[in-house]
């Protein structure tokens, strides 16, 4: 690119007439990307995952009648939910590729240390404080007794790895294993950008793709645990953000135009590619009895179904996306690491086990366990939610206003 052609996208000195030079692009970005339609997404993902972990997974052949429907429709919500963790995978590869690429483009590299700088102060002071209060919940409590080994690993931001060789804790964190996988990908990603710009990424993400293919296929070949060694492996989870960094290479910062019953179509087209994948692969169901080409085309719906939702979403009018929703959306990192304790806290009141003993097979049994699990997931998601708020106010905020003096392409405002 030309030195001219840079100057077009260089903020200008407004005494001297002339492009500001690379250094002082922090004081003055360059640009603003945000897309509040993509918060509204990241609040699904959260939902999704949230009502995996909120609803009790009702026994269907325990029921008759609409009970029984009831209970499948409840068991393939709660199958479908984890998917939620890939959306998020690949929503946040589509983010920071589009942000890498323009900052190429604005500043003629990537200034790899500012990243870094960005990616900690966003993740690491609520991921280590709420890592701090499972070791604590663990040694008051023994239902959420952590191992040394576990929080070794969460330390250092390899949790997920010791997770797919011994398996989920009660305890509140577990679902910080995704962060780990996420920082695990971002440690290279922005060297790629920077070394080898558009073309590098894209060959990065067609490598990665058939790797993680070839992954899933050694581990379902030897026995792997569906559930665990291979839902919880790195290079597994590696291929959803191959493809949300393949769609902003694709899109190049470019919105959808789709008229919205397009869109609801191409909703429910994510929603079936998930439900595909739960009720007809059953690609994460525990236990190692999974063929290769079954987990192989199950894993292949769940990446379908993820960026057919974000094609749902992306360039949605504003006037069809709710400001309660976006802001859900601003806080969803809160949401997800708060949701499981404040689960346990809903499912020891409201759910004891006496009661789930107690309560009988018949018609109104199942409508108590019903209206238990409905309660459990209002309570659940206000006591998320209020946490979420708190978190985002008092211990994100000030480490998100300090993470935009290291931003050279604006994203979403404080």
């Amino acid at each position: 690119m030309s030195s001219l052609a840079i100057q077009e996208f260089l903020p200008v000195d407004n005494e001297r007439q002339r492009p500001l030079p690379v250094r002082r692009l922090r004081a003055s970005a360059v640009e603003r990307f945000y897309r509040p339609e993509l918060d509204v997404l990241r609040f699904f993902a959260f939902l999704a995952v949230f009502l995996t972990h909120g609803l009790p997974g009702f026994v269907v052949t325990r029921h008759s009648g609409a009970a029984a429907w009831a209970a499948q429709i409840e068991i393939s919500i709660k199958g479908i939910g984890r998917y939620g963790v890939c959306l998020f995978f690949v929503l946040s590869a589509y983010l920071i590729t589009e942000l890498l690429c323009r900052e190429k483009l604005s500043t003629q590299t990537i200034h790899v240390n500012a990243f870094y700088s960005r990616r900690i102060l966003r993740i690491w002071p609520l991921y280590f404080a709420f890592l701090f209060v499972g070791v604590l919940l663990g040694l008051t409590s023994p239902d959420y007794k952590l191992e040394a080994g576990r929080v070794a690993a969460f330390l250092l931001l390899a949790g997920n790895w010791y997770v797919a060789r011994i398996g989920c804790s009660a305890n509140p964190i577990a679902p910080l294993w995704s962060i780990s996988v996420e920082e695990q990908f971002y440690l290279v990603w922005p060297w790629i950008a920077k070394l080898g710009g558009r073309r590098a990424v894209c060959s990065a993400c067609m490598i990665l793709l058939p790797v993680s293919y070839l992954c899933l296929y050694e581990l379902s070949s030897s026995g792997g645990e569906a559930g665990h060694e291979v839902w919880f492996n790195s290079l597994v989870q590696f291929q959803f953000f191959a493809l949300g960094a393949l769609l902003a290479l694709v899109l190049r910062g470019r919105a959808l135009t789709l008229r919205l019953w397009g869109r609801v179509g191409i909703f429910i087209a994510g929603l079936m590619s998930w439900l595909i994948a739960d009720s007809g692969f059953h690609i994460d169901d525990p236990g190692p009895r999974h063929s290769p080409a079954s987990i192989l085309v199950g894993y292949g719906f769940v990446g379908l179904g993820c960026l057919l939702f974000l094609a749902s979403f992306l360039g949605l009018s504003s006037r069809w996306l709710p400001k309660s929703l976006v802001h859900l959306g601003k806080i969803s990192y809160g949401l997800y690491v708060f949701h499981m304790l404040s689960l346990c806290v809903c499912w020891k009141v409201f759910w004891p086990p006496e009661a789930q003993i107690s309560l009988p097979h018949t018609t109104a049994g199942a409508v108590l366990l019903g209206g238990r699990a409905v309660l459990i997931l209002l309570v659940g998601m206000g006591m998320t939610v209020m946490l979420a708020e708190l978190s985002y106010r008092f211990l994100e905020r000030p480490f998100l206003r300090m993470k935009e003096r290291f931003a050279f392409i604006s994203s979403r405002a404080v």
